[in-house]
């Protein structure tokens, strides 16, 4: 089995060609013990999988960010989007399918010289 991958898109070949894009949701949620557990349980229980998950405090100490990264269409994406507006910790829900955003990675490199 290959596997293709470009900018925002993954394909895996093995007799069925899967496209999926890769999108990012920022939720903001209330800053309490079991809400993380609750939101990855979400993803799980409807069989998503998340590329990437950072959780950070805001400035107000009461409210965490969750930023997560998940593959899948417009559709997946909207199915998500309604089921973690359901959660009674989330407070908001950002889409960042039509925004344009500035993305980054950080990357620890030990050498041996």
């Amino acid at each position: 089995m290959a596997t293709l991958t470009a900018p925002g898109q993954s394909a895996t070949f093995g007799g069925t060609l899967h496209v999926s894009e890769t999108h990012t949701i920022t939720v903001l949620v209330n800053n309490e013990p079991g809400v993380l557990a609750r939101v990855s349980g979400l993803f799980a229980r409807r069989g998503y999988n998340i590329e990437s998950l950072t959780v950070s405090i805001t400035d107000n100490a009461n409210v965490s960010r969750m930023t997560i990264v998940v593959g899948g269409d417009s559709d997946v994406l909207e199915q998500i989007t309604k089921q973690l507006h359901k959660l009674l910790d989330v407070r908001k829900v950002y889409d960042y399918l039509d925004t344009p955003m500035l993305a980054r990675e950080l990357a620890l490199i030990k050498v041996n010289a």
